[in-house]
């Protein structure tokens, strides 16, 4: 918590925030409840208020995570390896082991990107357990536009993964997916949206090597729309769970064995390849 000595009394919590921080309605109902923010205090009392508040859309300035490596960079893109078991980027300022506080510790002066939202030049996100290829946009007006057609420059998103078992499918797999449980944890995969309320996701498989001794089977996998959990849910859901992925059925193992391992983009008739190489 941060503490602010009041110097005049003021009438409620509510007024002073939108005064002094000029918040949202949302950013008043995440943080603090109605009897709090209705609460009067009187001049040179203690208003305590928590850092992520406070804080709100800064990026933590310390990195205490494993060392992320800059791949490529140029005026446009600067690209990361991504570790496996960190955040591409935080939903709270308290939340420090990221990708984009690595880069508020190392090269801060390229977080003016996006400056209103947590993930900020980040063109894509890499869910926690992935690791890989991840790319930051570095000014405002590429970004912008970079985002708003991602399906369409983005021509290539390449993935490898181990399954459980000998893996034998190969080819394009359409599905619809719909998040469930508490807080959108886990993805349904279905068929059919019967309901109407479900996002179609495809991908292509092709797999590489089956190891016996694992029982596994390398998959290289090209991703469509990118949705959340799409390669883990729809994997698990054509029968191979991601060895290591204990959320969709996976064997318990070091790690969620997915690697980003190459982003083929095109943008102002220009193509960039960013390629990280996993060797599992």
């Amino acid at each position: 918590m941060i503490e602010f000595c009041l110097l005049y009394p003021i009438d409620s919590v509510e007024d002073f925030l939108r005064e002094y921080f000029h918040v949202s309605n949302n950013t008043l109902k995440y943080y603090f409840d109605k009897k709090f923010l209705k609460r009067a205090f009187a001049a040179h009392t203690v208003l305590q208020l928590p850092i992520d508040f406070v804080n709100d859309l800064q990026i933590y300035p310390l990195y205490e995570g494993p060392a992320i490596e800059i791949i490529f960079e140029d005026d446009l893109f600067l690209v990361m390896n991504k570790p496996a078991n960190i955040f591409s980027h935080p939903l709270t300022y308290n939340e420090k082991n990221n990708c984009l506080s690595y880069l508020r510790q190392n090269r801060s002066e390229v977080l003016d990107v996006n400056s209103k939202k947590y993930d900020r030049g980040l063109l894509y996100r890499l869910d926690f357990e992935t690791s890989g290829v991840l790319v930051y946009v570095k000014n405002d007006v590429d970004y912008l536009e970079l985002r708003n057609n991602f399906n369409k420059v983005a021509k290539e998103k390449k993935y490898l993964c181990w399954v459980e078992g000998e893996c034998k499918l190969s080819g394009t797999f359409k599905h619809f997916f719909k998040a469930t449980e508490e807080k959108g944890k886990k993805i349904r995969v279905s068929e059919d949206n019967v309901r109407g309320d479900s996002q179609e996701g495809e991908l292509i498989i092709t797999p590489k090597t089956f190891k016996k001794e694992m029982n596994a089977t390398l998959v290289e996998v090209l991703l469509g729309q990118g949705l959340r959990h799409q390669i883990r849910s729809q994997l698990a859901f054509l029968g191979y769970p991601l060895r290591g992925d204990l959320l969709y059925g996976g064997q318990v193992a070091e790690r969620l064995y997915l690697h980003a391992e190459s982003y083929k983009i095109l943008f102002h008739n220009n193509e960039y390849v960013f390629l990280i190489a996993q060797d599992f």
